[in-house]
């Protein structure tokens, strides 16, 4: 098992200076525990050192896993210990102008909390002892990285497949070849093979391979993988076109001449199977002289970055199979023929097929699988729906484990994190990203926002073909993503073995046993028996960071129980919903409320100092509570159809900001107020005619999204004093009905646009869904 501690790895690694930043901050500590703190910061930076290199353990033993779900938990209660520290001991700054008096009554009314404190140091120091003592009692810090291949490549149906009894392989084939064979220049040509695990990328370059070896005197077969032995790859190859060579004399520099000087003069036909690195790439392409004579090389790849370095536009992607090609493979492996399927299986064949997403390599493992067992709709659905505990899968996983293996330390800390949501869920990005931040997944990198790193997370994920884009913006950017079964499968499996997080299902009545502490609690399965079930036990989950509920909203747990919980996301879920405690919870970064029947929020709201996404659009709140303003670390504000109250302009750190109506003269103060801030993406839904901004309004705004719900008359104003916007980059305009009024207001909008912002893209959306830039 492998352990999944890129989270991990990144908070040891960040808890010392943020144990640092404490102890320069004058907070009024008690009596030793400055120098518990300092013990912890160098205790840590040790402890570091030894889960970097279990980071790189493929197979750790027991003690190595033991002792890394200890670190977890320890890192995790010592970084709430310090963010609930000023929040319970609220000691103030100590300048010159402090009142002795108002000092001493601080220390006097915190005098309980101030107890608790020196209790929980103490027990936090006596598990940093024991933690450390076991890491040297152990020897867990020197381990050497271990990288097991398998004993038999799970590929090899690839490998040796007969032409005859592959499926929806033609179509690609020929494509693929003509790009290979292709009229243009006689130079050397790349052409390279992309898609996610078990897509048939191998299957596929090894039938173009066969199919255009005419006419070239030189050819050979490698693969790389990803231990990127580049002399075996080398040497390999020349042992297959140089029948003199010997595959494996000399170093990389060696055979990269021999190799050139071997194809020199030769037209060649390579293919380099199962490329991982663009610097593999880097290395092997040199030994492959461009001699106009119309040489091909053929390269396979999981990562679209590697594809393009090597192939730049000459880039095949695998498509997944559709319904009918997948029925015919999975019903020759299941069965033996095509139409082979006993009428009592056909529906859990279906459900089987569905699973398996299209996915060959799925189809192939499964049916492969079934063909030898009885055929009884309870064996097929224990085998063919039930991948996790299935052992006889073990190769199909594996293949998919390599692109999780890959990835670096925060990527699998964030494709893990997507195991909170159910199967087939489509994601929204900008969702995604704003949680990821709140969880303090993100790295900060210098010059980039929190949230722009999230979103090239995101993209290198799909880069990597490990999650799939769905909805595009109309702008032509991703809006949403899913997870592809097979995918979501594997890492639910991760997520549970490292108690990555809790799933609840509606047909359990609480937290599994022997979870652990839960420290991410998804509760799953919308339906009408939720409804009946019973509420989950806050003191099970009380050390949750982040809840998720995709069931009834009676499941959530108290709220007054969460003390450390940073992000709660309730989107969609159905029924009445309590806020009893929310103000209490004094970490919270992310709340959304979205689509939730909640009709007010508590009044002590603006208590949450550290909320930075707060969502309550398409709710039942008309008004948001004057204490909001307090919210200074709030970023985005979605504000649906709830009234803004006055002061916002406190709100410095405020980004984003989703509205409605806010021209009505009633609301003439919020319009100078937002003058004033820096914001740069303003959403606002029109029930009005118009719309008209002022000189020197909104001048850091980037994007601006307008959506007229109803018509507008030709003599309408529409749009105007978009001029004024002097930051703008993006404008879209959507209007619920196609009338003149819409025509006019597009033309006017779009002159104007053209003369003072002439980079800004000006998208206009009617109600038949048509777009035009």
């Amino acid at each position: 098992m492998e352990i999944a501690v890129g989270a991990l790895s990144g908070m040891v690694e960040a808890l010392p200076g943020k144990l640092g930043e404490l102890l320069q901050q004058e907070y009024e500590l008690l009596s030793g525990a400055r120098g518990d703190v300092a013990f912890f910061q160098d205790e840590l930076r040790t402890m570091n050192a030894a889960v970097l290199r279990c980071e790189a353990l493929e197979e750790p033993d027991v003690q190595t896993s033991s002792w890394i779900a200890q670190v977890r938990d320890l890192a995790f209660d010592i970084e709430d210990w310090v963010d609930l520290f000023a929040h319970r001991v609220d000691a103030g700054t100590h300048d010159a102008t402090s009142h002795r008096f108002s000092r001493w009554i601080r220390r006097l009314t915190t005098i309980p909390d101030r107890h608790v404190i020196a209790t929980e140091l103490k027990e936090l120091r006596a598990r940093v002892v024991e933690v450390s003592e076991l890491r040297k009692r152990y020897s867990l810090g020197p381990q050497m990285p271990s990288h097991h291949a398998p004993a038999v490549d799970p590929r090899l149906f690839a490998f040796y497949a007969d032409s005859a009894d592959l499926v929806g392989m033609d179509g690609p084939r020929d494509e693929v070849a003509g790009m290979v064979t292709g009229q243009g220049s006689g130079g050397l040509k790349v052409v390279s093979i992309v898609g996610m695990a078990g897509s048939g990328k191998t299957t596929l370059a090894r039938e173009v391979y066969r199919l255009v070896n005419a006419g070239f005197t030189c050819r050979a077969s490698v693969s790389v993988g990803r231990s990127s032995d580049v002399a075996k790859v080398l040497g390999d190859m020349l042992s297959q076109v140089d029948s003199r060579g010997r595959g494996d004399a000399g170093d990389v520099n060696q055979l990269i001449g021999r190799l050139r000087e071997h194809l020199q003069d030769k037209r060649y036909l390579l293919m380099i199977d199962d490329l991982w690195s663009v610097q593999t790439w880097e290395i092997i392409k040199h030994c492959f002289p461009a001699n106009n004579l119309g040489s091909r090389i053929i390269t396979t790849t999981r990562i679209e970055a590697v594809a393009k370095a090597g192939a730049g536009d000459h880039v095949y992607k695998t498509c997944l199979l559709g319904k009918d090609d997948a029925e015919t493979l999975f019903t020759r492996r299941a069965f033996g023929s095509v139409g082979g399927c006993p009428a009592h299986l056909k529906d859990v064949s279906a459900q089987i097929m569905k699973k398996c997403g299209g996915l060959p390599l799925a189809i192939v493992s499964v049916g492969g699988l079934l063909a030898s067992k009885a055929r009884t709709r309870d064996e097929f659905e224990r085998l063919g729906l039930e991948w996790r505990t299935n052992s006889e899968l073990q190769g199909m996983k594996q293949i998919i484990k390599l692109s999780y293996s890959d990835l670096p330390a925060n990527l699998k800390t964030c494709l893990l994190h997507l195991s909170i949501f159910p199967e087939n869920h489509e994601i929204e990005i900008e969702r995604l990203a704003r949680r990821w931040v709140a969880e303090g997944f993100i790295n900060e990198q210098r010059g980039t926002s929190l949230e722009e790193t999230a979103r090239n997370y995101i993209n290198e994920l799909i880069g990597r073909n490990l999650i799939q884009p769905s909805q595009m913006n109309h702008d032509g950017t991703h809006r949403s993503y899913v997870l592809h079964p097979v995918i979501h499968d594997f890492i639910i499996c991760k997520s549970m073995e490292d108690n990555f997080v809790a799933l609840v299902h509606a047909q359990q009545q609480d937290v599994p046993p022997g979870n652990g502490t839960v420290r991410r609690l998804s509760l799953l399965n919308s339906s009408k028996h939720d409804q009946a079930t019973a509420q989950i036990d806050g003191a099970k989950v009380s050390r949750a960071r982040s809840i998720t509920v995709f069931s009834h909203t009676g499941r959530t747990p108290r709220l007054n129980e969460l003390s450390v919980l940073r992000v709660l996301d309730l989107e969609g879920c159905q029924g009445p919903l309590c806020l009893d405690g929310l103000y209490k919870l004094l970490l919270l970064r992310y709340l959304n409320l979205k689509g939730t029947d909640v009709s007010e929020l508590p009044e002590q709201i603006g208590e949450l100092r550290c909320l930075e996404t707060l969502d309550v659009r398409s709710t039942k709140v008309k008004v948001l509570p004057p204490s909001i303003v307090k919210l200074e670390k709030l970023m985005h504000l979605l504000a649906g159809n709830a009234k803004l109250p006055s002061g916002i302009t406190k709100m410095k750190s405020l980004l984003t900001l989703s509205c409605s109506n806010i021209g009505k003269s009633a609301d003439a103060d919020i319009i100078q107020e937002l003058r004033n801030m820096s914001l740069k993406k303003l959403s606002i839904r029109c029930s009005l005619p118009s719309v008209t901004f002022v000189t020197d309004a909104l001048s850091k705004v980037e994007v601006l999204e307008l959506k007229f719900e109803e018509g507008l008359s030709e003599e309408s104003s529409g749009v105007s004093g978009i001029e004024h916007l002097s930051g703008l980059k993006h404008m879209i305009i959507e209007f619920s009905q196609h009338d003149a009024g819409a025509a006019a207001a597009t033309a006017a909008v779009k002159t104007t646009a053209e003369k003072v912002h002439p980079n800004c893209q000006v998208i206009i959306v009617n109600v038949d869904k048509k777009t035009n830039e």
